[in-house]
């Protein structure tokens, strides 16, 4: 069984006309819903109690829970403790599975037992409404066509990733709007909350999170040629730009580098430190160098807290070790 998890904060809209009617109309009943739900307002709830009937007269088990914390990475954390499935696949509130995608990341599972997480294609539901690619994407994918250059979803050293377009197969990251994960690798492994230290809605956590599982296991992620999801962005998405925004952007991005140069620190903290001042620069063009240098002031700060505090950990450690 493949437990669905949805975690949502002040979105009641995208449940009710994307994700739930998606999860509905699934080609199979062998899975469940979970709505961990963190709104300052009950229209969540209200969206869950019309749902929670249409699902039982399916024969799908829908549950819903009032979430004792806010936050996408800690909201996942407490979510997957209900969890009852063999897989538990993630999806946002505002994100529409295709009718066949449970079935096809169950069958992407059981035909790979080494598998331990596998995303469906993440498709962007703007294009649906008549928005062209960009200039350089149409360039990009034209001279991709002529050099027979073939897209993967990598996760570079400095923490930066690529290929969210690129085509089913092998990938070292997965989406977080549709990743699915073995039940068991979370007897061990959670979603690291320091992600969300600037912002409730964490920058990135799906990147180090489904990286840190493909670097633990050593195994390639999978995405399936079948099925897939439409990321449909609700309008009460995220889309404030001030400092702190900023400092996630800086400060995310050192957390996944953290993960990401594992195999390869040196060249990781190298290409990180360039890429930091490569955006940094575009940033302060389009947002401002004032707001842009108290984002990186308040990301820098942070890491520095950080290292205390593990110095502080390890000190404490010592201390309590038998002489």
């Amino acid at each position: 069984m493949i437990s669905v998890i949805i975690a949502t904060k002040n979105r009641d809209e995208a449940l009710r006309d994307i994700s739930l009617p998606s999860l509905l109309a699934q080609d199979t009943i062998d899975f469940e819903v979970i709505v961990w739900d963190a709104s300052d307002n009950d229209r969540s709830e209200k969206v869950a109690g019309d749902y929670a009937p249409r699902f039982g007269k399916k024969g799908v088990l829908f549950r819903y829970y009032k979430a004792p914390r806010v936050g996408s990475a800690s909201q996942r954390n407490d979510a997957v403790s209900e969890a009852r499935g063999d897989f538990v696949f993630f999806i946002d509130d505002d994100c529409e599975v295709s009718s066949d995608g449970l079935t096809c990341l169950e069958k992407c599972f059981t035909n790979n037992p080494a598998c331990m997480g596998a995303g469906l294609r993440l498709m962007d539901g703007s294009n649906e409404k008549g928005s062209q690619p960009s200039l350089q994407d149409q360039l990009k994918e034209t001279l991709y066509t002529v050099f027979a250059y073939v897209k993967k979803r990598k996760v570079h050293p400095s923490g930066s990733n690529k290929g969210i377009s690129a085509p089913p197969g092998p990938a070292e990251w997965l989406s977080g709007g549709a990743m699915a994960f073995r039940g068991e690798i979370f007897h061990s492994m959670k979603f690291n909350e320091k992600l969300q230290t600037f912002g409730g809605y964490a920058m990135s956590e799906d990147v180090e999170f489904s990286h840190r599982v493909f670097l633990h296991f050593d195994t390639p992620l999978l995405v399936p040629s079948g099925g897939y999801v439409v990321h449909h962005e609700a309008p009460q998405a995220r889309d404030r730009t001030d400092e702190k925004r900023i400092a996630m952007f800086f400060y995310n991005r050192y957390l996944v580098m953290q993960t990401a140069s594992v195999r390869a620190p040196l060249w990781g903290r190298v290409a990180f430190s360039w890429n930091i001042m490569r955006r940094f620069l575009k940033m302060a063009l389009r947002y401002g160098f004032r707001v842009t240098g108290k984002g990186f002031v308040l990301a820098v700060r942070q890491i520095h807290e950080d290292k205390k505090n593990k110095r502080s950990v390890k000190k404490t450690s010592n201390k309590e070790l038998p002489r």
